[in-house]
């Protein structure tokens, strides 16, 4: 678990498995739109040739006292179908971004950075895989109705403090849910975090472990291969390639959070059927930033889920937020 990551370009057999979202835990409110989503696209990531390890890097926003919602991003690739874009971080670790910088949504006001930002998203455009964003209201209270742990797992969760516990929780069902339509069986799957609360040390990363294979279980119906957990600190071999696929995570939570608190200050908030222009107010980096995720003609899959948290299972309002591009196209910085 402390070892650093190494790129397996093993390709598995053709298995004859249906990709499909389990409705169990948050499945029961989520499974419909995102087993619908893999209906509309059936020539992209994940009904093709798979590769033997599945990689999921998540992240999380929203801590910001101002912003009106906490924001989940989640990208799952598999890495022996992204040689291509390997092969670029590699050119752009050394002739655009040299010196180990590392590229994060609060970190834009670097120069070296800001100008690094488009290539940077160009790139990851053609990504063979899914990027998978939740923006959770902050009004409501728990995602969990009630006990989301059996009693182990409820000891496992006394590693965390009270005010982590339900962002681990969220983390650990989101990433299950999607890993369930998402994998394939016998598949390896390392699933990566930036250190910080959750997985701060070494020992709360092996309990994070144990308790993520305990949230999966209820979530699966084929088996795995080998699952690992880890950090971006502790699983990079030193190309940065994790820190980079965590860097796009964070570069479209930033914008997702930023988004949604100008649409509720302005008043505008996205409603079913309506065309919603973006906020005013919003930074260069955010309008950037959406005007990426609306780009129809990118490889990679992006799928934007709005919560609306209320008592109750069934009065969770599950919205998903359809990007179209209108004008302004994905080109240039400032």
């Amino acid at each position: 678990m402390t070892t650093p990551f190494q790129v397996s370009f093993d390709l598995l057999p053709s298995s004859g498995h249906k990709s499909t979202f389990s409705p169990e835990g948050v499945g029961a409110f989520l499974s419909d739109s995102f087993n619908a989503d893999l209906l509309a696209k059936r020539l992209q990531f994940p009904i093709l040739t798979r590769g033997r390890t599945l990689l999921l890097v998540a992240d999380f926003g929203g801590h910001h006292q101002k912003q009106h919602f906490d924001t989940y991003t989640f990208l799952i690739l598999d890495l022996a179908k992204n040689q291509n874009w390997l092969a670029y971080q590699r050119r752009f670790r050394h002739s655009i971004l040299p010196n180990s910088r590392r590229m994060s949504f609060k970190a834009l006001n670097d120069g070296m950075r800001r100008q690094a930002l488009v290539p940077f998203m160009r790139a990851a455009a053609g990504i063979e895989g899914y990027l998978v964003q939740f923006a959770i209201s902050k009004k409501g209270g728990s995602l969990f109705t009630g006990p989301a742990e059996d009693e182990v797992g409820a000891e496992l969760l006394k590693g965390w403090k009270a005010n982590v516990q339900e962002r681990l929780l969220r983390v650990l069902h989101l990433s299950a849910f999607l890993l369930s339509g998402l994998s394939s069986p016998g598949q390896d799957v390392l699933w990566v975090i930036d250190e910080d609360a959750i997985a701060a040390n070494v020992s709360l990363l092996t309990g994070l472990t144990r308790l993520f294979q305990r949230v999966m279980a209820s979530y699966f119906s084929h088996s795995l291969g080998h699952i690992r957990c880890s950090t971006t600190g502790i699983a990079d071999d030193g190309s940065l390639v994790l820190e980079d696929l965590a860097a796009i995570a964070d570069l479209t939570t930033g914008a997702l959070g930023e988004l949604c608190t100008g649409l509720v200050n302005e008043k505008v908030f996205p409603r079913q059927g309506l065309l919603t222009p973006l906020p005013k107010q919003l930074t260069w980096k955010t309008s950037l930033l959406a005007s990426w995720m609306a780009a129809p003609e990118f490889a990679i899959r992006r799928h934007t889920t709005i919560l609306g948290l209320g008592p109750g299972e069934k009065n969770t309002l599950v919205s998903t937020l359809e990007w179209r591009m209108y004008e302004r196209t994905f080109a240039t910085s400032p």
